[in-house]
């Protein structure tokens, strides 16, 4: 029985996500994140679109493949600017859209 109540009080992490949603200080982080999310899947995309490697889009920038990689691998923790998200959406010449709550995105470059 025991064993059944401990399993019981396990919550899943969207429970928990959902709980602690209403501290605003965790929203904010929590939204922070999902944005720099979804701001890494449209460089990503965009990048593999445009059939350049990492490597590739960095010289065409002029800053280092491993700021690249940061970026879509979302071990930097800071948004990028959007001079350089206008950057790779003219070199890749692919619409970066962001969608999240309470913000929108479209960059095209073409």
């Amino acid at each position: 029985m025991k064993i059944h109540t401990r399993i019981k009080d396990i919550y899943s992490l969207e429970d928990v996500i959902k709980r602690r949603e209403k501290d605003h200080e965790f929203k904010i982080l929590l939204d922070k994140a999902r944005l720099r999310v979804a701001i890494a899947r449209q460089i990503k995309i965009a990048r593999e679109k445009a059939g350049l490697t990492q490597s590739e889009l960095a010289d065409a920038i002029g800053i280092s493949q491993p700021m690249i990689g940061r970026l879509e691998g979302l071990k930097d923790k800071r948004l990028p600017s959007i001079e350089l998200l206008v950057k790779i959406a003219s070199i890749t010449r692919r619409k970066l859209v962001v969608n999240q709550a309470g913000f929108h995105l479209e960059l095209a470059c073409m």
